[in-house]
C-alpha cells in the first residue's frame, strides 16, 4: 500500500510535457498544483491520525485507500486544472495518513531491536513508489498516454481496498485492566520493566533514578486458554477508546516543539524531502530541453539511481543500524540508548550533502546523464540512512506517543515543502542551476550536523523531559511501561 501511494504522490511531474499539451496548461501551474498537493500532506495527518488514535487504525487506512482510488480514476479523466487542484488535494489528504500510521503499525507490533529493519523495509517502500515505479508510470505514458498511468494506478487502489477491507485486522491495542504492582513494590521501577529487556534498558536511561527489577517480580507467562477473537471481531470496522479525541488534534503540535528528538527529527525529515522535492522537480523541467530532450519514459528510468542508493541506505541505517545499536549497548554496560543509531550517520551525511552540488553541477554543464544518476545515488543512500535510522530514534524514545510525534513530523516536513515549487524557478533564474544546488548541499550539511549535538545532548533532554512525557503517556490510558 505505501508503494501504491507514494507513486500517486510522485508521478505526477514525469508527465508535465504531455499534460501542458493534452490539458493547454503552463509549467507554473502545474508547480502551483504540486505545492496543493503538499497542502494536503500537511493537514491529512492532523486530520486523520486522531481517527486512528481514537477508533483504530483499520478504518483509517480503509477510507484512505477509498479516497486514493477515487481520485486515481477522477485524475485519469480530467480536463480542467481546477479538477487538477482538486484531486491533488484530495490525493495529499489521503496519501499524508501513510505516513504517520505506519510508523504507528510498526510501534504496534515490533520490538524496540526489531524497529530499525521494519523501518528500513517501509523506508524501502517508499523509495519504490517514489522512485521504482515512476519509470514503469512514464514508460506507460511515452506508450498509451499519461492518463492510462492513473488508470493503473486506480485499479491498484482498488484490489488494496478489497484487501484491506476482508483481510486486514486492527492492530491497536485497548487494555481490558491495567496492571496492578505488587504490595510493596515501587511503583517507579515499573516504568522501567516492559517485557523486551532491551526496551527495557531504554527505558532505563530516560529516567533519572530508575530502579533495578526483580526478575521474578512480573509475570510474562501467556494464558493460551484464552480463545482467539472471532474472525468477525477481529475485522469490525473500528475500535474505540474511551479517551477523549480533540487532545489528539493539539497535541501533535505539543509533542513536535516540546521534545527536541523529535523536532530534530522533523527538520531531518523535512530537509530530505525538500531536496527531493527540488531534485524532481528540476529533473521534469530540464530532462525534456536540450542537450537531453528525454521523453517521460526516459526521465522515469533517471529514477533508478536513487533507488539503488536508497536500497544501500536502507539497509545501513536499518539491519546495519540493528546491528550496531546491539554493540554500542554491549560496550555500554549493557545499556541501550536511542542516540546509539545516530552514530552511523556521518557517511550518510557527507553522501547526501556531496550528491546535492554533484547533481547541480553536472546537470549545468550537459554532462553525459549517468553523472547526474551516480550524484542521485548518492542522495538516496544519504536520504535511506538518516531518514530511517531518525525515524527509529523517536520511535525508540518516545513509544507511547508515537502517533503524535509523527503526526507533527509529517506535518513539518510537508509544510516546508509547500512553498519549495515556488522557489525553484526564481532561484534557478536569479543564481543558475549550478550554484543552487551548491547552495542546497551546503544548507543540507548545516541541517546533517545537528546529529553531533543530538549524539551528546539528546540523553539528557529525554532525561529532563521525562516527566512531561509520563504525564503524556498517562493522558493517553497508556500505562507507562508501554
Amino acid at each position: 500500500m505505501t508503494i501504491v501511494v507514494f507513486t500517486a504522490l510522485s508521478i505526477q511531474a514525469i508527465f508535465w510535457q504531455q499534460m501542458v499539451l493534452d490539458l493547454h496548461v503552463s509549467y507554473t501551474q502545474l508547480n502551483q498544483a504540486m505545492s496543493v498537493n503538499f497542502v494536503g500532506l500537511a493537514t491529512g495527518c492532523v486530520l486523520f491520525i486522531p481517527l486512528a488514535k481514537k477508533y483504530g487504525r483499520r478504518p483509517v487506512y480503509i477510507v484512505s485507500i477509498a479516497i486514493m482510488f477515487a481520485t486515481s480514476f477522477w485524475t485519469s479523466r480530467l480536463e480542467s486544472l481546477a479538477e487538477l487542484y482538486i484531486t491533488n488535494l484530495l490525493q495529499g489528504l489521503a496519501g499524508a495518513t501513510n505516513e504517520a500510521i505506519v510508523e504507528i503499525t510498526i510501534s504496534d507490533l515490533f520490538f524496540v531491536h526489531r524497529r530499525g529493519s521494519m523501518n528500513g523495509l517501509y523506508m524501502t517502500m517508499v523509495m519504490i513508489g517514489s522512485f521504482l515505479t515512476p519509470m514503469a508510470a512514464g514508460a506507460q505514458a511515452t506508450r498509451q498516454g499519461w492518463r492510462w498511468s492513473y488508470q493503473t494506478l486506480g485499479i491498484f487502489n482498488a484490489i488494496f481496498f478489497l484487501v484491506f477491507l476482508f483481510l486486514y485486522e486492527e492492530t491497536k491495542y485497548v487494555p481490558v485492566l491495567n496492571g496492578q504492582p505488587r504490595a510493596g513494590q515501587d511503583t517507579e521501577g515499573d516504568l522501567s520493566a516492559p517485557a523486551d529487556p532491551i526496551q527495557k534498558s531504554a527505558v532505563q536511561s530516560d529516567t533519572k533514578a530508575a530502579l533495578p527489577v526483580e526478575p521474578n517480580s512480573l509475570n510474562h507467562e501467556l494464558d493460551f486458554s484464552i480463545p482467539m477473537n472471532t474472525w468477525r471481531k477481529r475485522l469490525t470496522l473500528w475500535t474505540p477508546s474511551p479517551e477523549p479525541m480533540w487532545p489528539y488534534f493539539y497535541r501533535p503540535f505539543y509533542v513536535l516543539f516540546s521534545f527536541p528528538t523529535v523536532f530534530f527529527t522533523g527538520i531531518q525529515y523535512a530537509s530530505g524531502v525538500a531536496w527531493l522535492t527540488i531534485t524532481a522537480n528540476v529533473m521534469a523541467l530540464v530532462y525534456p530541453l536540450p542537450p537531453y530532450g528525454f521523453t517521460p519514459e526516459q526521465i522515469g528510468y533517471m529514477s533508478l539511481g536513487p533507488f539503488i542508493g536508497n536500497l544501500i541506505g536502507a539497509f545501513y541505517g536499518g539491519l546495519l543500524g540493528d546491528r550496531s545499536i546491539l554493540y554500542f549497548s554491549r560496550r555500554n554496560k549493557g545499556l541501550y540508548e536511542p542516540e546509539m543509531r545516530l552514530y552511523i550517520l556521518h557517511l550518510p551525511a557527507i553522501f547526501m550533502a556531496g550528491s546535492l552540488i554533484m547533481f547541480g553541477m553536472t546537470l549545468s554543464r550537459g554532462m553525459h546523464w549517468t553523472y547526474p544518476s551516480i550524484a542521485g545515488a548518492f542522495f538516496g543512500f544519504g536520504l535511506g540512512s538518516i531518514g530511517n535510522a531518525t525515524l527509529t530514534l523517536v520511535i525508540d524514545s518516545y513509544r507511547d506517543i508515537t502517533g503524535d510525534a509523527f503526526t507533527g513530523i509529517a506535518f513539518l516536513r510537508n509544510a516546508i515543502s509547500i512553498g519549495i515549487p515556488f522557489a525553484i524557478s526564481p532561484w534557478i533564474k536569479r543564481d543558475g542551476l549550478q550554484n543552487m544546488f551548491i547552495a542546497c548541499g551546503f544548507i543540507n550539511l548545516g541541517i546533517s550536523l545537528l546529529i553531533i549535538p543530538m549524539v551528546f545532548y539528546g540523553k539528557k533532554s529525554r532525561r529532563g523531559l521525562a516527566t512531561r512525557y509520563y504525564r503524556l503517556v498517562e493522558q493517553q490510558g497508556h500505562s507507562h511501561g508501554g
